[in-house]
């Protein structure tokens, strides 16, 4: 979760892999399939061309810490599971699983007809080492806390605890691996779809470290399977021995990094067929803008209040502030009312499309004067102090601060200024609650809403608010522990509500991103993170 935090905070829509290769790249939507749907092209079309903006390093699937990685590994690896394009679990390397009446262990069988690229049948055994490789002090994996929801993971992680046989994974023989949790986690088949839990070769990568970084050694379990890795490119084909193998239309997937010019040139110059993210579509000639379109993503953009802080401590005076703002002179992004964005999923549609944020709170300058009023009121002040905002040292976060502020003054006459920082600098003022307002913003880690809500607990790491509530911390526990899924999003949405209520935070904008593919590929869609699954589309 800190990743998505650090890097919401730091960059706000650059690529991240050109700071560390380390932290979480944008975090976008899973939507629906784009691309009409005419009469299948013949198999010799059957290509795409998937542009990026760096390739990785490394193959291993635990080190996939970007979008561009995710997608790559996603067709070359598969887990337990994988999500559809509705963001529901299906069955993937495991056959089907049952669940223990506490909810706690997990026991799944995995296919035996399932095989590695090198012929060698995909094992409980593989899965049980990728995790408590991943897991271990020593690899520095900045995604392990992702599997932290397993018996003793955390501690393992942490040095606390020594023995590996002792984190809740291992394998009963070759196909059953069971799982215990610390603690029942409803979302956990959902974590089970995240790269991290992918298996890796357990023999090649013992006998190998180096194994991911070679065309010659990398070993696959997917759809897809290494055909070539240069500089500039990554081609994979069709997977014969993958057990859906049916299902895979496209015979051959190749990722590009354009070696000169932009993603926009490379798909002007038919040199790709599809780019997402940092795509500028006032670059786009005319004809090319036809291709392109803007998709929502799981990422909010918002400031958060020091609640510890006078006047600030005050819910009325943190919600006048929130009203006043005029979200539509912010040129980012889709106008945000809540916390939880879209691109989550919830009980058989997303969370955002069951649970409206316009029931949070809207713009209401009037509304937000008298509330401003009466909070002073309560306060003993007859008017705001001036203050300031703390953002990162960013244009784009400077522009957002202006608009904000101005909106402020127009609308409750107040004067504000903001403050550019360091990104550590911003990072330790937060952490020691030496701000009143600063900017702030969070990804989803996995596709579900807790991903969010739980920044705000009490037991939260990320919490740097100053603000906590036992009702909020019930709601998420409950929700963990409930099978029943309508109910488990109305305990999310009441608690997002309460967050709401109190005003702990000030949203300004969903983030999205910009997607351009061609008219003739059919059944590719983004998932939530903003990753490209590729693996059942085709063209037509």
């Amino acid at each position: 979760m800190a990743y998505g935090l650090l890097w919401k905070i730091f960059w706000g829509g650059s690529d991240m892999r050109r700071l560390l290769m380390l932290v979480l790249s944008m975090v976008l939507l899973s939507c629906s399939a784009f691309g009409a749907v005419n009469a299948e092209a013949s198999s010799a079309q059957q290509t795409l061309r998937i542009g990026v903006a760096a390739l990785p390093d490394s193959l291993d699937p635990a080190l996939a810490y970007d979008v561009d990685s995710s997608a790559i590994a996603n067709g070359l690896f598969e887990g337990l599971v994988r999500l559809n394009e509705k963001g529901e679990v299906i069955p993937a390397m495991a056959k089907f699983w049952k669940i223990s009446a506490d909810g706690r262990t997990y026991t799944f069988t995995l296919r035996s007809s399932a095989k590695w690229s090198n012929k060698q049948p995909v094992s409980a055994w593989d899965f049980e080492y990728a995790w408590k490789r991943a897991l271990a002090p020593d690899s520095a994996n900045a995604y392990a806390f992702k599997l932290f929801m397993i018996a003793n993971a955390q501690k393992y992680n942490q040095g606390a605890l020594k023995d590996a046989s002792n984190v809740g994974v291992r394998a009963l023989n070759s196909y059953t691996l069971q799982v215990t949790l610390k603690e029942k986690t409803s979302y956990f088949l959902r974590l089970l779809a995240e790269d991290v839990y992918k298996p890796v070769n357990a023999k090649i990568a013992k006998a190998n470290p180096y194994w991911s970084l070679a065309a010659s050694t990398v070993v696959t379990n997917g759809p897809f399977k290494l055909k070539k890795w240069d500089d500039n490119r990554i081609s994979a084909v069709r997977n014969p021995d993958y057990y859906a193998s049916k299902e895979i239309r496209l015979a051959e997937v190749t990722f590009v990094q354009p070696a000169t010019g932009s993603l926009e040139n490379a798909y002007s110059n038919k040199q790709i067929d599809l780019a997402a993210g940092n795509v500028d579509p006032s670059t786009l000639s005319s004809a090319d803008a036809h291709d392109w379109q803007s998709v929502p993503i799981a990422s909010t953009y918002f400031y958060q209040f020091n609640t510890t802080q006078p006047p600030f401590n005050n819910a009325k005076i943190r919600k006048a502030l929130a009203m006043a703002v005029e979200r539509d002179t912010i040129r980012y992004g889709n106008p945000g009312f809540g916390f939880v964005s879209w691109g989550i999923q919830g009980d058989g549609e997303f969370y955002r499309s069951q649970f409206a944020d316009s029931t949070y709170f809207q713009e209401d300058a009037a509304q937000a004067r008298e509330l401003l009023k009466e909070g002073l009121k309560e306060e003993g002040l007859t008017e705001l102090p001036e203050f300031s905002i703390i953002i990162n040292d960013l244009a784009s976060h400077a522009e957002i601060a202006e608009d904000v502020i101005a909106s402020w003054e127009k609308n409750l006459g107040i004067t504000a200024t903001y403050e550019s920082q360091s990104f550590g600098e911003l990072l330790e003022n937060r952490k020691h609650l030496d701000y009143s307002i600063a900017r702030a913003g969070w990804g989803a880690d996995y596709n579900d809403p807790s991903s969010f809500l739980e920044y705000f607990a009490s037991w939260s790491p990320d919490n740097d608010s100053g603000w906590s509530d036992p009702t909020y911390d019930g709601y998420l526990k409950q929700a963990r522990q409930t099978s029943d899924p309508t109910i488990q999003m109305h305990l999310y949405a009441q608690a997002e509500k309460l967050l709401m209520d109190q005003m702990v935070i000030l949203p300004l904008y969903y983030y999205v991103s910009n997607l351009l593919m061609r008219s003739d590929v059919a059944n590719v869609n983004l998932n939530y993170d903003g990753s490209i699954s590729y693996t059942r589309g085709y063209r037509t």
